[in-house]
């Protein structure tokens, strides 16, 4: 059962269409999880309809915003604050996953370029046009940890498969967990299956052990390069 969900801030912005790209990928994917939130984005957009009835028509130039309802839906893309029809529509895939990570991903996660990092973990970064935040899909083995770090920015994840724990909890497929700066933790998959998350970063993490901390630049690049 989902337990951890977007604040009312995250859901009204992306039910206006102000939510910055990357961010707003994490809620979509989260809405296909969570019959609760898309019903409170379905009323916020209701409301937000009849107000524009009584008032005059005001031309939102959010194209970004836009762009991104159209690769998730590629018949009738909801425009800038109308995202009534993805939040009636939302449901995961046949394969488990969101049917916005599989779309943004060409069809598939295999189709991503994967930058393996030790036995525990291999990143995928997703090109979604925000140059402001790095999006990735993280694929992290059944029982391992990933190496623990600590966040320079904020961290939205949003779990698609499996589920991890840290000092704080645990977390579960649908969960719509946030990190800020300054937070240090240790997520560690549990035994049955590989965690596989969805991961928004403000700014790339700093982790605790010298050897990660090595291999950091070539990491960034890697990762960068894949995004370009």
């Amino acid at each position: 059962m989902v337990s951890f969900h977007p604040d009312s801030k995250f859901l009204t912005d992306f039910a206006a269409g102000s939510l910055p790209l990357s961010e707003a990928v994490c809620v979509a994917a989260h809405l296909e999880f969570c019959g609760k939130c898309r019903a409170h984005v379905q009323q916020l957009s209701d409301v937000a309809a009849q107000m524009m009835v009584r008032l005059d028509p005001v031309v939102d130039d959010n194209d970004g915003f836009e762009s991104l309802m159209q690769r998730i839906e590629s018949s009738d893309p909801a425009p800038a604050g109308q995202v009534s029809n993805i939040a009636a529509k939302a449901a995961v895939s046949a394969t488990g996953i969101p049917r916005v990570v599989e779309k943004l991903a060409g069809g598939s996660l295999q189709n991503l370029n994967w930058v393996k990092l030790g036995k525990s973990l291999r990143i995928a970064p997703m090109d979604i046009g925000c140059k402001s935040r790095q999006t990735a899909i993280y694929d992290i083995k059944a029982g391992r940890p990933m190496p623990e770090h600590e966040h320079r920015g904020e961290e939205i994840t949003v779990l698609l498969k499996g589920s991890f724990s840290d000092a704080d909890g645990k977390y579960v497929k649908g969960d719509f967990v946030v990190r800020y700066a300054g937070e240090r933790h240790q997520p560690t998959a549990t035994l049955d299956t590989d965690c596989i998350c969805l991961v928004s970063l403000e700014q790339p993490v700093k982790a605790s052990s010298w050897w990660y901390r090595l291999m950091e630049p070539f990491v960034q690049y890697r990762l960068s390069g894949f995004s370009r």
